[in-house]
């Protein structure tokens, strides 16, 4: 939980350098600059920044100026309150010698890069109350995947090919019970309940990565059905929205990777 709480004052303080910066970076003729950020603790920040001159064209600005990801984080971190959380994006608008700032705490960041690995993280370090946790939040953290697992590949000598191959590992789920279909709700290292072409390119050429939702009474079963085909198979076990790891079943064989 975050540990540097920041005033009012401290906060009009914060918000002013943030002005400072951005109006050292903005270009000649600018007369309003309107900053989108949002961040999640485990991900990186995503930020756009629009930039008029008086008559409302737009002018092209440098980027989004060194310095404004740390003011920004100091600011989430020190506006976070016990039971509300804290904001996911900021709206700073600037215009010379004024600006004013809009907090979203509830409303999606829009980010796709953000997960819901992202958001059970975040939420992780910045807790709410489940009253004030949103219901686009709670979907995403509901469908969470609670096993992730890889399947380390062999080479065949004689084919040159690498097994098995990833439709081998689906067919073989499929087969045994296992829903293969697509679901949107998953985003991530994917195997099953999933879009299996977005897991081809989470996956290498050593290694089949894979997760989603399963009963925990069903992980042994899971670990011994891979393991049963000779493969090289690991998974790690964890409580639901992206909790605790619970259990661990390391690769039979060593990888060397």
């Amino acid at each position: 939980m975050p540990t540097t709480p920041l005033d009012p004052t401290e906060q009009a303080e914060t918000c002013a350098e943030i002005g400072d910066v951005l109006a050292a970076g903005l270009p000649e003729g600018w007369a309003k600059a309107t900053l989108r950020w949002s961040d999640l603790v485990s991900s990186g920040s995503m930020a756009s920044l629009a930039v008029v001159d008086a008559d409302g064209a737009g002018l092209t600005a440098a980027g989004i100026p060194k310095g404004i990801d740390d003011l920004c984080r100091r600011l989430r971190a020190g506006m976070y309150h016990e039971d509300l959380g804290t904001w996911f994006t900021l709206a700073y608008t600037l215009v010379p010698d004024r600006y004013s700032v809009d907090y979203d705490y509830d409303g999606e960041p829009d980010a796709v890069s953000f997960t819901p690995e992202h958001y059970a993280q975040d939420l992780q370090y910045f807790p709410r109350a489940e009253e004030h946790v949103p219901d686009w939040l709670r979907r995403k953290l509901d469908g969470l995947p609670n096993v992730y697992g890889g399947v380390y590949l062999d080479v065949d000598a004689r084919e040159g090919t690498s097994t098995p191959s990833l439709g081998e590992v689906a067919e073989t789920l499929a087969a045994a019970g296992w829903d293969t279909r697509p679901d949107d709700r998953f985003r991530g290292e994917l195997a099953f309940s999933t879009d299996w072409a977005r897991l081809s390119t989470l996956s290498n050429p050593q290694l089949i990565r894979f997760a989603g939702q399963v009963e925990p009474q069903r992980w042994e079963e899971l670990h011994t059905l891979l393991n049963g085909f000779g493969w090289n198979v690991g998974m790690s076990c964890y409580e639901p929205r992206g909790g605790d790891l619970v259990r661990e079943f390391p690769p039979p064989r060593d990888t060397g990777r």
